[in-house]
């Protein structure tokens, strides 16, 4: 037998991970770092592109459906509140030391540590930490969310009032070369245009405005979902946002560029919500240093080679799945997470092998 796979993150890969060994008979510890399983997903108000049709109200209810199938399979060993300290050895002989003052042996590393959302405090020009009825897309989902802090109700943070007039700010943090992210974030365009609808959903009469670069809804049933938010009415202006204000009251003022007419918009909105782009972990720098494994130029964990092994890092036995190997959507990370699994099953299996040959030699 093996020794466990190590895999470090608990968000909805990590835990796909943990199942999906568990399901090939390939024991292993899970390290989450917090003090709940699920990630980011946990607080999202509901799934998309198909919304119920999805089988899941919201992310609370996706993540705890993940959880409940890892746990059903014995082998996995959850360690809450504990994270990596130091990985010594090599494949398929690593020893991990844990923050927990304990050791394990692993055989392999799944890297599953998910993403930070970009801060836009330094981008002076949305106001955002200074005016509280601009907000970021991670804090438009947790309002809109029924377990969140209005049950779901869309209300500005300033004085609790129903928002009327929205406004939704893509690519706020991505394609920006500016702030050194000339990279797309893939998910904005599509989550945005799910918070969008989930707005009308919460106040049917509402006006929401959303302000883009380019649309870019690309995977099946996002487009589709792109096309029901025009039908149902929330307007699109292509271009960039210059600058929002605070009138007296908490309204914002909204000035941009429309590109397509070649004419300065300027508007007034109850709430502002700026679409913030995808960034590695926090601990990359450190858990890259541990790891002794190398990052891409936009900062994620870097492929060993991007088109045959797009799941190696650049250390053997340590692989990376979801957005820790870069932006992209649940179910992609899923998708990564299988991916990943079948390539450690490769690697033991081969190492299983050599070793067997060596022993009859």
């Amino acid at each position: 037998m093996n020794s466990p796979v190590l895999i470090l993150g608990g968000g909805v890969t990590g835990m796909h991970v943990a199942t999906a060994l568990g399901e090939l008979g390939y024991p292993s510890i899970l390290l989450e770092k917090t003090s709940k399983l699920g990630g980011r997903v946990r607080r999202l108000s509901r799934t998309f592109p198909f919304f119920d049709d999805d089988g899941f109200n919201d992310g609370l209810e996706f993540t705890t459906e993940v959880e409940t199938e890892m746990r059903a399979h014995r082998c996995v060993d959850v360690r809450m509140e504990t994270t990596l300290v130091n990985l010594e050895g090599e494949f398929p002989n690593f020893r991990a030391i844990l923050s927990d003052q304990t050791s394990e042996e692993v055989s392999a590393v799944v890297i599953t540590t998910g993403f930070e959302p970009f801060d836009p405090s330094d981008l002076e020009e949305y106001g955002y930490s200074r005016y509280p009825n601009v907000v970021t897309g991670p804090e438009l989902e947790w309002l809109l969310n029924p377990r969140g802090p209005t049950h779901g109700e869309i209300r500005r943070p300033s004085d609790g009032t129903t928002v009327n007039r929205m406004a939704i700010v893509f690519c706020v943090g991505s394609r920006n070369r500016r702030i050194g992210a000339p990279f797309c974030s893939r998910i904005c365009c599509s989550y945005s245009t799910k918070q969008a609808l989930t707005v009308l959903d919460r106040n049917p009469g509402a006006e929401v405005t959303c302000f883009y670069m380019d649309v870019r809804t690309y995977d099946r049933g996002f487009e589709e979902m792109y096309s029901l938010a025009q039908e149902r009415g929330i307007r699109y202006i292509r271009g960039r946002v210059s600058g929002c204000k605070e009138l007296p009251g908490g309204d914002i003022v909204v000035r941009a560029e429309n590109t397509l007419i070649q004419k300065i918009f300027s508007d007034r909105f109850d709430m502002v919500s700026l679409s913030t782009g995808m960034r590695p972990c926090l601990d990359v720098d450190n858990l890259a240093g541990v790891l002794q494994i190398g990052r891409a130029p936009d900062g994620f964990f870097a492929s060993r080679e991007w088109f045959r092994y797009p799941h190696d890092s650049t250390r053997e036995g340590i692989l990376v799945a979801g957005c820790a190997a870069g932006v992209k959507p649940i179910r992609n990370c899923i998708i990564d997470g299988s991916a990943a699994v079948a390539r450690v099953a490769g690697l033991l299996r081969r190492g299983a092998s050599v070793a067997a040959s060596s022993g009859t030699s």
